[in-house]
């Protein structure tokens, strides 16, 4: 007898009561239901097996399969992807949440990545919250000294989001490598945002002649 069985009988046994065994079948057939759910991470009732880091995570793996030993000399900027259907001036939320998790993983790699929205500044507010970022680019760190960019595009496809990336060497503009992933809709729709008014596109932070 597993565990789960086991507890349900001791509990039944406790409280005195008898069972039929249609019932007690019932019973574990909803405890195991639940017992599963809660195991499981869901979104609109249905299994949420991955979510965008794992996808993010397969897309840098490809991305930097091209690519020679991490090199600690080499400083790397993550930049928006663009919606390729916009003026690529325009992301949206889930595209803020693939910049996130795109510096993250690639940091993993071994080479060193710029926070492009570091002030360099702890801010403080009237309600006692302390930030270090900002997305006013007069308040962003400048001068930075970067020889690769990650960037791509977002296009909006039938199943979810297909996502191209591409490392750019800012002194030649030369691709030195690209990769493609298709993240399904279910991943891109479970990126919640905290205020449903905001529409904002989030304009790319800046261009290289400003950094």
């Amino acid at each position: 007898m597993n565990k789960l069985n086991y507890l349900l009988v001791a509990g039944a046994l406790s409280a005195g009561c008898t069972l039929a065994p249609s019932e007690t079948m019932h019973m574990k057939k909803e405890m195991v239901a639940e017992h599963r759910a809660k195991e499981l991470s869901t979104y609109e009732k249905k299994p949420l097996v991955n979510n965008v880091n794992q996808y993010t995570k397969w897309l840098i793996q490809d991305l930097f399969s091209n690519v020679d030993s991490p090199d600690n000399s080499h400083v790397i900027a993550v930049a928006n992807f663009a919606l390729l259907d916009s003026d690529l001036k325009r992301t949206s939320h889930f595209g803020r949440q693939l910049n996130e998790a795109i510096m993250h993983e690639t940091n993993r790699t071994g080479y060193s990545v710029v926070d492009l929205k570091s002030t360099g500044r702890l801010q403080f507010t009237d309600k006692g919250d302390i930030f270090w970022h900002s997305e006013e680019i007069d308040e962003v760190t400048g001068n930075l000294d970067i020889n690769f960019v990650i960037t791509g595009t977002m296009t909006r496809h039938q199943g979810g989001y297909l996502i191209n990336a591409r490392i750019i060497d800012v002194n030649s503009n030369a691709l030195m490598s690209s990769s493609q992933i298709l993240i399904p809709n279910d991943v891109v729709d479970a990126v919640l945002k905290e205020d449903d008014n905001d529409d904002k596109g989030f304009p790319i932070i800046a261009s290289s002649d400003t950094l």
